[in-house]
């Protein structure tokens, strides 16, 4: 139990008996009691470094299975809530744990309204009273069942006492006066202590989660029919096509019906409003086409609608209330980039006529939900690759405003039948998290479900699927010409995420981006896993980290303040000190540096074209040095750039004429962008096939190729990087496993 005193951290009062914050006269914001209890205890033990194990043991208990992102996770929310412009509130000390840098101010209980110390009972009825009556503060599921519990267990001993009294004889009435007053003594303690014994167990193994899918491979993206009672997925399997199931929930020992026969891949789907059709997207890599698809749930007969984009992998849709609109995710040639188009379900051709931003748009909207009355569209709206929100869109005046703020990538959302409450999934620093916001407010509120994405609420009966998905990503070596073939072998692995290693051989280190803080923030280790250190503590999302040649800096990217854009920074390994490179640009790719690191080169997305540029750090001059674009690109000598493009291959360019780039590998022995790297001469990169992956090697003087090693699919990244360390002749990389994804059910709240 936490103790109950509030006080006081900077501009915000905490008030532990409420599970609250707030800021000074302010609306109270209700966080999870474990995220309150974590503060607390940090409170208690202002001044000193509380060990991670130490937090865990007296939150969540010694015999409790907690994991090390249960933590992590609170501190993070923490640090959202608990802003503050002079300091970091909690800070993380590495290998040690946490401190809490600003001392509390402990208020008494009048001035928080209280007068009197509550009870140990009454303090159990207002930990009760939290979660029946603030269900979505800290799960939908946690209340359900302490909910049923607290009725089982008083109905129970209630009748118990009933049939016990009736058959005791007269004689011993006084006996049983004194009886039942103990017994109704000890009936009370039991049921409070079993309502605070719901209340202490891990979250994550005390919801009453329906599991819909227990498959091998990733079910992705539930949509459930109006009634809930079927849900369809898309199913994928390592080598397999990506087809349609549905899974009837009342019968769940019946094994799920395949909606969808071919080698295409199946993406997003939703059913109509009267549960007569599922619209979804299909992708055929073999003969190019991509189409969405209109299929007859009783006769399996299908219809194309329109054509989709063949670039991309998330074909997101959405049907109005009337059944009359179709919005969907797709692109024209008249079109800069890709938006939301509307296809007329009510003509006869499927008229499709684009509602997106067509032309000077520094954005793009992918993902949308028409809300339950007709009048809104939420929309997901991505600046750029760090920086993506949801706004609301009223259909009849156009008019937009944004609702969520600071968030990196949103993962799906879905509408509460009142119109007035949205539920949606973010994913930050690799984690995945839900919330239900009121959009009049604009107030979140937090699930506690792990790895929860893609949430979709059936539309009569309101339960709510969603997607739990769990992903892992390690550093992995490789050792290449051993008289013993080698497989790759682990350097940095655990329950967080090791990304995009780069190596520099004068300083004989590796530099990355792990969310072990709770963000993605930039670390560095010997190429063994060893002396690891974290070098930054921006709270922001790093990405694709590159040394310089001379060993001194790092070029990385990640978002700008005001979060309209991203950026390079470079971190000073001389003096610890990060800078922002002043770019007249808003949107980049990742860095690399020039021959002599006077330059940064990057790719730069543009409303006319994307190419790769060089932007001089001192003065901020460009200089475009592709024209056929240019998405990646390492200097390889003073004025000789390599680089890939979307057309695949690896291409040559002379940056001090005007010669087109030449090409080196072809598409057909090149098919990656990203996941190659240099070394003296050499170009190692990983090349793509139908049921695996290869490791290659490539002389740039001989134009030999030989094949290092075959990997299964999945196994390494197709986006992140690979480097060369030369010092023992091995290559070192991200590896990440079949991500793991089910569909999970829970009734949510009724509207």
């Amino acid at each position: 139990m936490i103790a109950n005193t509030a006080f006081k951290i900077n501009q915000y009062h905490i008030i532990p008996a409420e599970f609250s914050i707030q800021i000074a006269d302010g609306e109270k914001q209700s966080l999870q009691p474990k995220f309150i209890e974590v503060l607390v205890y940090l409170a208690h033990n202002y001044g000193r470094v509380v060990p991670r194990e130490e937090l865990i043991n007296h939150i969540w208990g010694q015999d409790s299975f907690v994991g090390e992102k249960s933590l992590t996770n609170a501190i993070w929310h923490l640090r959202k809530k608990l802003v503050c412009d002079e300091e970091i509130v909690i800070k993380t000390i590495r290998k040690a744990g946490y401190q809490l840098m600003s001392e509390p101010k402990w208020q008494s209980e009048a001035k928080v309204g209280l007068s009197k110390k509550p009870s140990q009972a009454e303090l159990v009825e207002s930990s009760i009273n939290y979660s029946v009556a603030s269900a979505i503060d800290s799960s939908l599921a946690i209340n359900a069942q302490v909910s049923l519990s607290a009725n089982s267990n008083s109905s129970s001993l209630a009748s118990s006492s009933r049939d016990n009294h009736a058959q005791i004889p007269a004689a011993n009435k006084s006996i049983v006066n004194s009886n039942n007053t103990y017994l109704l003594l000890v009936t009370l303690i039991i049921i409070l202590s079993a309502l605070l014994l719901f209340q202490q167990l891990p979250e994550d193994e005390s919801q009453p989660i329906t599991a819909i899918t227990k498959h091998p491979g990733s079910e992705l993206f539930p949509a459930p029919s109006p009634d809930g009672r079927y849900v369809v997925y898309s199913q994928i399997s390592t080598n397999q096509p990506t087809n349609l199931y549905m899974q009837d929930t009342h019968q769940p020992q019946l094994a799920p019906k395949q909606l969808t026969f071919d080698n295409a891949s199946q993406g997003h789907s939703v059913w109509s409003n009267d549960g007569k059709y599922l619209y979804f997207s299909r992708k055929n890599k073999a003969d190019k086409s991509c189409h969405y698809i209109q299929l007859n749930i009783a006769s399996q007969q299908e219809k194309k609608l329109a054509t989709c984009p063949m670039q991309g992998g998330y074909y997101y849709l959405d049907i109005s209330p009337d059944d009359k609109t179709l919005a969907v995710y797709n692109d024209d040639i008249n079109a800069a980039r890709t938006g939301i188009y509307f296809i007329d379900l009510s003509s006869d051709n499927f008229d499709m006529t684009r509602f997106s931003c067509n032309l000077d748009c520094n954005y793009k909207d992918r993902d949308m939900a028409f809300s339950p009355d007709g009048k809104y569209l939420a929309v997901t709206r991505r600046i750029n690759r760090l920086s993506e929100n949801i706004y609301l869109i009223n259909l009849q005046t156009q008019d937009s405003e944004q609702i969520t703020f600071d968030e990196e990538d949103i993962v799906g959302m879905s509408w509460f039948k009142d119109s007035q409450n949205l539920v949606f999934a973010v994913q930050r620093a690799d984690s995945r998290f839900g919330f239900i916001i009121d959009i009049d407010n604009k107030v979140s509120k937090s699930l506690d479900l792990t790895g929860f994405s893609y949430p979709s609420i059936a539309k009569q009966s309101q339960q709510l699927y969603y997607q739990e998905r769990k992903d892992n990503s390690s550093l992995v070596s490789l050792r290449l010409n051993d008289e013993i073939a080698n497989s790759p072998f682990p350097v940095l692995q655990s329950n967080f995420t090791y990304e995009s290693p780069d190596y520099s051989p004068i300083n004989d280190l590796v530099v990355f981006a792990s969310n072990e803080s709770g963000f993605d923030e930039l670390w560095i280790a010997k190429p063994d896993g060893s002396e690891r250190k974290q070098l930054t503590t921006l709270q922001l999302n790093i990405r694709y980290p590159k040394w310089s040649h001379d060993g001194e800096k790092v070029a990385f990217l990640a978002p700008l303040p005001d979060n309209e854009g991203d950026s390079i920074y470079i971190y000073s390994l001389k003096d610890d000190r990060v800078s922002l490179l002043k770019s007249p640009f808003r949107q980049h790719n990742r860095p690399s540096w020039s021959f002599n690191d006077d330059e940064i080169i990057s790719a730069i997305y543009g409303e006319q074209h994307t190419d790769i540029y060089s932007i001089n750090i001192a003065n901020s001059s460009t200089k475009r040095l592709t024209s056929d674009g240019g998405r990646y690109g390492l200097m390889v000598s003073e004025d000789t750039l390599l680089y890939t493009k979307l057309k695949k291959g690896l291409w040559q360019k002379n940056i001090t004429g005007n010669e087109p780039g030449k090409s080196v590998i072809s598409g057909a022995d090149f098919n990656t962008i990203y996941a190659w790297t240099y070394s003296k001469g050499d170009v190692y990169y990983q090349k793509l096939f139908d049921d695996h992956y290869q490791l290659v090697f490539y002389n740039l003087t001989t134009n030999l190729i030989m094949p290092l090693v075959r990997l299964p699919l999945d196994t390494i990244s197709k986006t992140d990087s690979l480097t060369y360390i030369e010092t023992n002749d091995r290559l070192l990389y991200t590896s990440s496993s079949f991500p793991q994804a089910n569909i999970k059910m829970i009734m949510a709240k009724n509207s």
